[in-house]
């Protein structure tokens, strides 16, 4: 086999949401296949359990990709995975070890150069799904988009047409609508630098972004497996990058890693803190438990 394009330190990936309609479970398969890393964080929403349910919705694929996730922490990667608000069943599981995959609620992570990291799904900072009843109808609502969106694309295929993105406009807007009533990633940062982290990794909200707050500290969030196919990764000098399947596919054709830089902020900015601790390093004790 040959050497993975892309050697890191560590890598974060969220909201695959395998079992949905949008799920871009194959090309999330060709990425981990690009990627190779000593510690993998599941954050949150890997499984979509809201509309898994429905018959039809699980394929061979996603269990296929299960395999692949379960197959990287026995070959000896560190796997940790922090339940979301459309797994959360399985944050009855926190805690224990399922298959060499650490589960817990959130974890600590250090970077190499010295950094703490709150690493958690964010579900739990976010107003707009307090309202379980709402946010299932959103959920569908959304589901029901994403076949439309496919089948009139198939249509306009076949008439040579040039295939749209109706769903995506329709979500960012949303989206956008609650971020200014919500404050997210004000409210998580917050909580974090709160608990003495130099930052937070995240996911839940489908934005990929790395962020310097307003105190200083780090807002990661890695974005998302259903419309924009981007994880974060941590280089072996401790530096946070966004990356994304579409032009580390590029780079595998050329032989080139291509990726995208974050900013300066991404390097050490607090008083670094040394000492030896584990990666997935889990905090029962806070009160964001």
């Amino acid at each position: 086999m040959s050497e993975a394009p892309l050697r890191v330190r560590s890598l974060f990936v969220s909201d695959l949401h395998l079992g949905s309609a949008g799920c871009m479970v194959e090309k999330f398969q060709n990425f981990l296949d690009l990627v190779e890393c000593e510690h993998l964080y599941l954050v949150g929403d890997i499984i979509d359990l809201w509309v898994v349910m429905k018959k039809g919705k699980w394929r061979d694929e996603h269990t296929a990709l299960v395999r692949q996730l379960l197959g990287k922490a026995q070959e000896g990667c560190h796997v940790c995975f922090t339940p979301g608000n459309h797994d959360a069943f399985l944050r009855r599981l926190n805690g224990s070890t399922l298959g060499n995959i650490r589960i817990d609620h959130q974890f600590v992570h250090m970077t190499a150069d010295g950094r703490r990291f709150l690493v958690v799904h964010g579900d739990l900072f976010d107003n707009s799904v307090q309202f379980l009843p709402l946010a299932w109808a959103g959920a569908w609502i959304y589901e029901m988009l994403v076949v439309a969106n496919g089948r009139l694309n198939a249509r306009l295929e076949h008439s040579g047409r040039e295939k749209i993105d109706i769903r995506r406009g329709i979500k960012q807007r949303v989206k956008r609508f609650i971020a200014r009533r919500n404050d997210f990633e004000e409210n998580i940062l917050e909580a974090a630098l709160a608990e003495r982290y130099d930052g937070v990794i995240c996911g839940h909200v489908h934005r990929p972004a790395i962020l310097e707050g307003t105190e200083k500290g780090l807002y990661v969030n890695t974005g998302d497996w259903v419309e924009h196919g981007t994880a974060v990764v941590e280089n072996y000098d401790g530096t946070l990058e966004l990356v994304s399947w579409e032009s580390l596919m590029g780079s595998s054709d050329s032989g080139q890693t291509q990726r995208t830089a974050a900013p300066a902020s991404a390097r050490s900015f607090l008083r670094v803190r040394r000492g030896r601790i584990n990666p997935c390093e889990p905090r029962r004790t806070s009160p964001l438990d």
